[in-house]
Parts: C-alpha cells; sequence; structure tokens
C-alpha cells in the first residue's frame, strides 16, 4: 500500500505536498491537478524529462492558477517571504498536522490565534516558520534495518546542480534522505560558489535488498558522499579520491559535516556520519583554528574522544577515508522501519 501523502514544508519556509505517483498518472495530469506548470514539478523535484514511475514520490510546489508562485516572483524574493500554509483536510485533527510538521498543537494554535482545537476542512493554517527545514512525513518506505532491509515506493535523489551521481541506477532512498541531502548540497553551493562538483555514490536499488559492495545500503536510509579538494583530483567526481589534512578544502567539508549534523535533531534526520578517524583530527585541528568551540566539536565529531568511543555523530569506521556515508534515522511511528 502507498504511504499517505502528508504536506511538508521545505528549507526557506517553501511548502511543499507530498504525491505518490498512481498507476496511470502523468506529469502533465499531475500539474494540472495541483495547477502548478510541468516546469515548476521538474525544477523541483530535479527532473529533466517527463518521465515518472508508479509510486515515485513528488514535491509539489505552492501553486495557483498559472502555475509555481516562484515562477511570478524572483525566486529569492519568493523564499524570503512566502508563509508556510496547510489547508486542512477531511478527517484531519489539528494534533495530526502538528505532528506532520514535528512541531506541537499550542504553537499552531498560537500561531493561528486558536482558542480549541476545533478546525475545519478548507479552512488554511500558518505553520510555524522555525519548522521550514523538516523534511516530508512519508512513512512505510525503510522497512527493516540498513543491513537486512528493503524499499517500498521509493523516492530518488535526481540530477541536479553540484553534483554527480555515480551510478544512477542506485539513487533510490527514503523521502527524507532525498530532501535532507538536497538541502545540504544546496546549502554548501550557496556558502561555496567556486567548490567543485560533489560526487554522490550509492544510495540503494529501487527495492532496496543486498547491493554489492556495501554490507548495508539495503533499505533506502545510506549514501556514500565524496569530499570537497582545495584543487579537485584527476578523475573526481568520476570517482572517490582519497582526502587528507593536505589536499582538502576544509572549509567546505566541515560546512556539509555541520550541515548534515544539524539535520540530528530533525525526524528523520542524520542517525550517524561515518569518516575516517584521521580526517576527523584534521577538521577538528582546522576547526580550531577558525574559532570553533570545543563543545560544538564535541558534538560532531568522534575525535578527539578515540576512534571506538560513542561520541559525536561523526564516527569512525574503516575505509572512509575518500568520502563520508550518511545514515538517517527512521521517522517517529514508522513501525516498519528499525
Amino acid at each position: 500500500m502507498a504511504p499517505t501523502p502528508a504536506r511538508a514544508n521545505a528549507q526557506y519556509a517553501r511548502h511543499y505536498t507530498a504525491h505518490v505517483v498512481k498507476k496511470g498518472e502523468s506529469l502533465s495530469g499531475i500539474a494540472r491537478a495541483y495547477g502548478c506548470s510541468i516546469k515548476s514539478i521538474q525544477e523541483t523535484n530535479g527532473l529533466t524529462g517527463a518521465k515518472i514511475r508508479r509510486g515515485e514520490a513528488l514535491a509539489i510546489p505552492p501553486c495557483g492558477p498559472g502555475g509555481a508562485l516562484a515562477e511570478r516572483e524572483p525566486r529569492s524574493a519568493a523564499r524570503a517571504s512566502a508563509p508556510v500554509r496547510h489547508r486542512v483536510r477531511k478527517g484531519e485533527s489539528l494534533s495530526r498536522i502538528a505532528r506532520a510538521y514535528g512541531c506541537s498543537v499550542a504553537d499552531l494554535r498560537a500561531h493561528n490565534g486558536l482558542e480549541g482545537s476545533v478546525i475545519m476542512p478548507g479552512q488554511e493554517l500558518l505553520i510555524p516558520r522555525s519548522e521550514a527545514a523538516k523534511a516530508p512525513e512519508i512513512l512505510g518506505q525503510s522497512v527493516g534495518v540498513p543491513q537486512q532491509g528493503r524499499l517500498v515506493n521509493a523516492s530518488r535523489l535526481r540530477p541536479g546542480k553540484g553534483y554527480l551521481l555515480r551510478r544512477p541506477e542506485r539513487t533510490y532512498g527514503t523521502s527524507q534522505l532525498v530532501h535532507y541531502v538536497r538541502e545540504v548540497i544546496g546549502s554548501v553551493r550557496t556558502q561555496h560558489p567556486k567548490a567543485h562538483r560533489l560526487a554522490i555514490g550509492d544510495l540503494s536499488s529501487r527495492l532496496g535488498g543486498p547491493l554489492s559492495g556495501h554490507r548495508s545500503h539495503q533499505s533506502g536510509r545510506d549514501i556514500d558522499i565524496g569530499l570537497f579538494y582545495s584543487k579537485r583530483p584527476s578523475g573526481y567526481p568520476d570517482e572517490f579520491k582519497p582526502g587528507s589534512a593536505g589536499n582538502l578544502d576544509m572549509d567546505a567539508t566541515w560546512t556539509m559535516i555541520k550541515e548534515f549534523a544539524a539535520t540530528a535533531k530533525h525526524d528523520g534526520g542524520v542517525e550517524v556520519i561515518f569518516l575516517d578517524y584521521e580526517l576527523q583530527r584534521a577538521l577538528y585541528a582546522w576547526a580550531r583554528k577558525q574559532g570553533v568551540p570545543r563543545t560544538t566539536l564535541r558534538t560532531i565529531l568522534q575525535y578527539p574522544s578515540g576512534r571506538w568511543e560513542d561520541a559525536g555523530v561523526v564516527q569512525h569506521y574503516p575505509n572512509h577515508v575518500d568520502h563520508i556515508h550518511v545514515r538517517f534515522k527512521c521517522p517517529k511511528g514508522d513501525k516498519g522501519c528499525s
């Protein structure tokens, strides 16, 4: 059974609807149903054509008669000014909407001037902007554990600016993983516009299960991502290349790791990041020179606690000197994911 689509916010307080493609649906038909242009849906999901598959999860941008809001005003202005809104559907409750957005019922009441919990179908609610970076709540995709699991109604990381998909047939994962990866890469590109393209390694296959070359990557919650270098190595990003204190772009690499680690506080955010201990040492030394507090570094890096200590979001694991392995948590209430 396909997961129930849930309304979701994205970075910059843009409001999206998660739509799971049904049998017989086309991109043009979905665009008409939501009052969007085909182009707006393509850009939002990184699609280069009109081909979509049954069970695929699409993020639908805020639209109206005539197409996406972002196409009628400058993109930066639209992101900065657009409020996060949710139109109440039949059968929805205030508590259910609060869970979908990861906020409290009290916050929703205060934000909308409500004295009680009574809401009506068609009513439009404003969502607290502090929740703008949350990922879509699509449950039931990841089944089992990363080392022995499968993937249902997979989302897909599409080609996009700033990164190269090394194996397109292995770019499937949960909606949370795809959302956060796109948001983090976009944020890094904004902060480091001169950084080279990033290598994206394996996620999972479309149905999950065993993936050659990996012990995990079976349930759509794992992704391998290359590093940033001061000078792009020959063959990169088509291949991963070993990093060191001498060749890494520490600023861009630290930004990427810090941004991923920050999602750990969100539902379905990062659970752990694997990276070689010596590279952690190099990042730690660089960050301290930049004035990053030890307390901040302690929450992110395992170094200097010891390579087998349970400390920090970033953990040592052998053979992770040329990329990071990012694993995402199961969303709350997703009983099939563990």
